[in-house]
């Protein structure tokens, strides 16, 4: 199938959600105020720490179905994919019910927040441990489309399950208050309906029903590669999120809010990372060591030559853009933090292709030594950097940990040649991070400009494939007119 196609099926489904996001935050923040949506952008972080109990098994099954790809090979893959999912579903239930009595003393000690919002997420409790299984099943289900490649059938349904997570929850909020003990529900509801098309998708593309079942003996052969994968699981969203949950433990909800809006804005770039990668990986797994390592070289070379105008451009905008999306006063605060953000997702959309490569040729335990590696530094600077700097602080510990990480995964995945040639873009991003314009006519504009010519430039001339792929599109289209 067309890692092309794939690709821009995968961009499609991540960059709809983006703009859809993009529509509803300043609604939300008109509707519920910056406190609440702080508070909310906690719960769901919170709520994000239990995917850890999908103990790799979700990615152990993708892995193994995309391997299992051939003709007469359907009863295993279903076999695997019932397994899988009993499973998950069992460690969901499990997590559901040690959230419901954890969650207690977090949200009632721990984070800073008004003593009405503390009330309202208490009594979402229930709610919120229905969201553990939830989540971990749905991850199973779209893992198998996934390896079946049927990415443009998956991402239409998340286009739609994610036009239904934002807009019933914001049409809750303005039917009925912005209380959050009916929007908590309403996000678990519009999930839970979400799963129904992709559970009658499966039916056709496995295919289920051909004599496949919950097979003991592929416990084991699942847990051993998810094992590792399960340690990245647990560490992720400490590294991921600690952050925002250290500034709303040190500092408020409200600032809270400050960093979250920008940092969800700014790591919605890796939607292009995030979509090769996921294109990729059923077809490294499949591939053998030295065509997995050279596609993998390919790609992280194509990805350095996309995403470094995109970074640039970014940093170009990103304040100019804040001021008319979200106010000035908001925009004080936020730009600067997503500025140095977007110098993070660069260096992180890279490590994208690493990642999966050592996942796809079954090294997932050195991904997860790496992250164990980082945890324990990354925390304390991210103390030393929100008590000395604030917000900017917890930005600059978030990028230098992202750092950290690309550079181990491909240090280890020295077998991808070529790597170095990113190099040019990583220092015109770090350039462009020291220019962002407050208006559109100003001097650091012209700059920004600049940074963004030569960029473009030298991506047109690092990459093959991205050359040959924009003259292919040319072509085509002067064939078309010639129609």
């Amino acid at each position: 199938m067309s890692l092309k196609r794939n690709t821009i099926y995968n961009l499609i489904g991540s960059i709809t959600p983006m703009f859809i996001g993009m529509a509803t935050v300043p609604l939300y923040l008109h509707k519920i105020g910056d406190a609440r949506y702080g508070v909310l952008a906690l719960v769901w972080l919170f709520l994000g720490y239990f995917g850890l109990f999908d103990p790799g098994v979700t990615r152990a099954a993708v892995f193994h179905i995309a391997r299992l790809g051939g003709a007469g090979e359907e009863k295993e893959r279903e076999s695997v994919f019932w397994t899988a999912l009993v499973i998950n579903l069992s460690f969901g239930l499990i997590g559901g019910l040690i959230l419901y009595f954890a969650a207690r003393p977090v949200f009632m000690s721990t984070f800073k927040m008004p003593q009405e919002m503390r009330a309202e997420v208490m009594a979402s409790l229930p709610w919120l441990a229905a969201s553990v299984p939830v989540s971990i099943v749905a991850g199973v289900l779209g893992g198998a489309m996934q390896a079946r490649e049927s990415f443009g059938l998956l991402n239409s349904i998340t286009i739609f399950n994610s036009i239904l997570s934002q807009v019933v929850p914001l049409a809750v909020a303005y039917w009925h208050g912005p209380d959050l003990r009916w929007l908590i529900p309403a996000v678990l509801i519009t999930r839970t309906i979400g799963a129904i098309p992709t559970c009658l998708a499966l039916v056709r593309i496995m295919p289920l029903g051909v004599g496949g079942a919950f097979a003991p003996a592929r416990v084991k052969t699942l847990f051993t590669y998810g094992g590792w994968i399960t340690i990245t699981n647990l560490l992720t969203p400490l590294l991921t999120t600690m952050d925002r949950m250290l500034i709303g433990s040190l500092l408020s909800a409200q600032a809270v809010a400050f960093y979250t809006v920008p940092f969800n804005l700014v790591t919605r770039a890796s939607v292009i990372p995030g979509a090769l990668a996921t294109s990729l990986f059923p077809k490294l797994s499949r591939g053998q060591h030295e065509e997995s390592a050279e596609l993998a070289s390919s790609a992280v070379i194509a990805l350095a030559a996309v995403m470094t105008p995109i970074i640039i451009m970014g940093m170009a905008a990103l304040p100019i853009f804040m001021r008319f999306w979200v106010g000035a006063g908001f925009a004080q605060h936020a730009a600067s933090v997503g500025i140095v953000l977007l110098i993070g997702v660069w260096i992180n959309s890279l490590a994208f292709i690493p990642y999966g490569h050592l996942q796809a040729i079954e090294r997932p335990d050195v991904v997860a030594k790496f992250h164990a590696i980082e945890l324990i530094p990354f925390l304390g600077l991210l103390w030393v950097g929100l008590h000395f700097f604030g917000l900017l602080g917890a930005a600059w510990a978030w990028t230098l940990r992202v750092a950290v990480d690309g550079a181990l995964l491909f240090a280890y995945a020295g077998q991808i040649p070529g790597w170095r040639r990113m190099l040019p873009g990583g220092l015109l991003v770090l350039l462009g991070a020291f220019f962002p314009p407050t208006s559109i006519i100003s001097i650091k504009s012209l700059v920004e400009i600049g940074l963004l010519v030569v960029s473009i430039f030298w991506s047109w001339n690092v990459s093959p494939m991205v050359r040959s792929s924009v003259l292919r599109q040319v072509g085509a289209k002067r064939i078309r007119e010639a129609v």
